[in-house]
C-alpha cells in the first residue's frame, strides 16, 4: 500500500513534474518548429500563432491544478493514487481531440504534437505523484 503524503510533498511532486514537462513540451516545441511541423499559419487563438509562451502556461498550470486536486484525493479517499490515475487518464484521453475540434484547418502532424505534449504533462505528472507516494 502506498502512503498519505502532505499538500507539501504534493505540491512539490506537481512543480518537478512542470518543470520537466515544460523542458521536454519546449524541447518539442523548438524541435518541431524548426523543422516545420508546428508552423505560424495555423492560430491556435485567432490570429495567433501557438508560441513558448503558451507552452510555458500550458505545461506549468495543468501540472499545478492537477496537484491540487490530488491533494483533495489524498485527503478525503482512501485509494487516492488509483482514482486520481484513472481521473487523470480519462482527461488526457479526452485532451487528444482537443487540438483537432478547436483548431481549424489543424495538420495532422501538428495535432500529433500537441497531443504528445498533452501526454508529457499528464504522464510526468502522474509519476512524480506516484514516485513521492514510495
Amino acid at each position: 500500500m502506498l502512503k498519505k503524503i502532505n499538500f507539501k510533498q504534493i505540491i512539490t511532486a506537481g512543480a518537478i513534474a512542470s518543470c520537466l514537462s515544460l523542458i521536454i513540451n519546449s524541447l518539442l516545441f523548438f524541435i518541431f518548429h524548426s523543422v516545420g511541423v508546428i508552423s505560424d499559419t495555423v492560430f491556435v487563438q485567432p490570429n495567433e500563432p501557438l508560441t513558448i509562451v503558451n507552452i510555458i502556461i500550458s505545461s506549468i498550470f495543468p501540472t499545478l491544478v492537477g496537484a491540487c486536486v490530488f491533494f483533495l484525493f489524498e485527503k478525503f479517499t482512501t485509494n487516492s493514487f488509483k482514482i486520481f490515475g484513472i481521473v487523470a487518464l480519462v482527461l488526457m484521453l479526452l485532451s487528444l481531440t482537443s487540438p483537432f475540434m478547436a483548431i481549424k484547418e489543424m495538420p495532422i502532424a501538428y495535432g500529433i504534437v500537441l497531443d504528445v505534449m498533452h501526454v508529457v504533462v499528464a504522464l510526468s505528472l502522474l509519476f512524480f505523484i506516484k514516485r513521492a507516494k514510495k
